[in-house]
């Protein structure tokens, strides 16, 4: 779920092939599309279909859910199967077919986040659900030079878009690895200049991500958090007092963002964003656990916080000032989380 500014257009009726976030159960087919408008519909014969079969397919323990990809009608979807007490119900996220383009396509300053991803170490791209994180991730590695990036790893839970490059390694969590701390540590052995984690979220990612950057990898990986420095407060938690101490010295850089959405079929979403290089003075002041002091240094790399994003926004007239009012504030500052 994202957030929208506005509430959705009440006549409006989503496409069921363009709708970005599902859920199908026998009664009803739930649809929300990438502008953030959302209707709920009777499954249309060929939907029906589709859920009756993978009930029949995929169903497990009541109390269990299932987790798996599926292609249908030309796209592929990330599902999971579950129970309820209205009954099996599946929700879906549509995968992008192709990578990208940072600049064209997501409409992100590449001069703001390459210097973030030149210098091997641990890059985080951070945000909450739905902000599109992992795509920016996706599209940032894969504008970067090949020269600079070097061969590449992928590991995903599931994969979110097949590499066109064959000689990339990819690889799914339950599917071609067991975790996705055994396959940073595979792509190591591998060779891999590059690794891309799909997401940090248990203590043996943020370890495995943390030994491969501080062998001189470059390890690019999603972490959710409320802004930039709250991702390094969000990795401290996730690792024993070990590997926080090395956590400093292989940050390169971070990169927030948050997908803004309005309801509103005629209305681009916009993204709001802010992002720090973890330069020497950064990780001396990680390392002194002076993170309060990380704000004024984003601002003296001529770096813009949320605000600011929002701001230039409002001043553009992409969006009203109540419809970002949240992002204006100190929305998850460091100050509040330490």
């Amino acid at each position: 779920m994202v957030t929208n500014s506005q509430a959705r257009q009440p006549d409006a009726v989503v496409n069921p092939l363009t709708a970005t976030n599902l859920m199908l159960t026998d009664r009803i087919l739930s649809l929300e599309d990438n502008y953030g408008v959302s209707s709920v519909i009777n499954p249309p014969a060929a939907w029906a279909d589709l859920y009756h079969r993978l009930i029949t397919d995929r169903k497990g323990k009541p109390t269990k859910s299932v987790n798996f990809t599926e292609t249908f009608e030309g796209n592929r979807y990330r599902c999971i199967l579950a129970n309820s007490m209205h009954g099996y119900g599946i929700t879906m996220r549509k995968l992008l077919t192709q990578i990208p383009r940072i600049t064209e396509d997501l409409k992100l300053p590449w001069n703001v986040i390459r210097p973030l991803m030149l210098e091997p170490g641990l890059i985080l791209i951070a945000g909450q659900m739905g902000s599109g994180k992992s795509t920016t991730l996706q599209a940032a590695v894969n504008a970067l030079e090949l020269p600079i990036r070097g061969a590449l790893g992928i590991v995903e839970d599931p994969v979110e878009i097949i590499h066109p490059d064959l000689t990339v390694i990819q690889r799914q969590v339950g599917e071609q690895t067991e975790s996705f701390s055994e396959a940073i540590r595979d792509f190591m052995r591998q060779y891999r200049q590059t690794i891309i984690v799909g997401e940090i979220r248990d203590p043996e990612t943020a370890e495995a991500a943390v030994i491969a950057a501080s062998s001189g990898h470059r390890v690019v990986g999603t972490i959710h958090s409320e802004s930039a420095p709250d991702a390094i407060v969000r990795m401290k938690t996730l690792l024993d007092p070990k590997f926080e101490r090395i956590l400093p010295s292989v940050l390169s850089g971070i990169w927030w963002q948050h997908l803004v959405r309005f309801g509103d079929q005629k209305r681009a979403p916009v993204v709001v964003y802010e992002s720090l290089e973890c330069d020497q003075t950064v990780k001396d002041m990680i390392q002194s656990d002076k993170l309060v002091m990380l704000p004024a240094q984003m601002k003296r790399q001529g770096r813009m916080n949320m605000a600011e994003v929002a701001i230039d926004h409002i001043q553009h007239r992409r969006a009203s000032k109540a419809e970002l009012r949240q992002w204006l504030s100190n929305k998850g500052r460091v100050e509040a989380l330490v």
